[in-house]
């Protein structure tokens, strides 16, 4: 893998620079399609995101706040104000780690599980409506090409170094 360093600018034609073509502009109108999707499909009372946090805690239970924005690729603002509010629903629940005293784990609790169960149906129709124009080969690469790019951005977002500078 190559570090930014290895990566020159390159000259760009400011005539020729196509939005079509630029990854940063169609992902961020992926993004855009996906929550119009996911607002029409999914329940009113779940997010994208708590959504995603439930599926987490679902498959690994018992962690603490800092791994589940790992996991979630959530900065530690984000990750705790969706802890806050999905706990405040009673989805979530924390507990004392009998290890360390000082730290929280995290559980969904059965109206979590439920939450969760409820939602799976939409979620589905959420990926099959966003990739319907992709037949099942195509959706298999668009999502190891996706997970290829997040991957390769595998430092968690309150630990990477600033842009420009280099890797130690």
């Amino acid at each position: 893998m190559s570090s930014r360093a290895d990566h020159q600018p390159s000259e760009v034609d400011e005539d020729a620079f196509e939005l079509r073509t630029a990854p940063g502009h169609l992902l961020r109108r992926l993004q855009q399609v996906h929550r119009e999707i996911w607002a029409r499909e999914a329940p009113p009372e779940l997010t994208s995101v708590q959504f995603a946090v439930l599926n987490i805690l679902a498959d690994k239970p018992g962690i603490d706040q800092r791994m589940l924005g790992e996991l979630g690729g959530m900065d530690r603002s984000t990750t705790a104000e969706i802890v806050r509010r999905l706990t405040a629903r009673r989805l979530l629940a924390r507990f004392p780690d009998a290890a360390d005293a000082r730290r929280n784990l995290l559980r969904l609790t059965p109206a979590g599980r439920e939450a969760r169960r409820a939602a799976l149906p939409s979620a589905a129709r959420v990926s099959e409506q966003l990739t319907h124009a992709l037949d099942g080969q195509e959706r298999k690469e668009l999502v190891r090409l996706l997970n290829l790019v997040v991957d390769s951005h595998d430092e968690p977002f309150d630990r990477r170094p600033p842009p420009g500078s280099r890797p130690k």
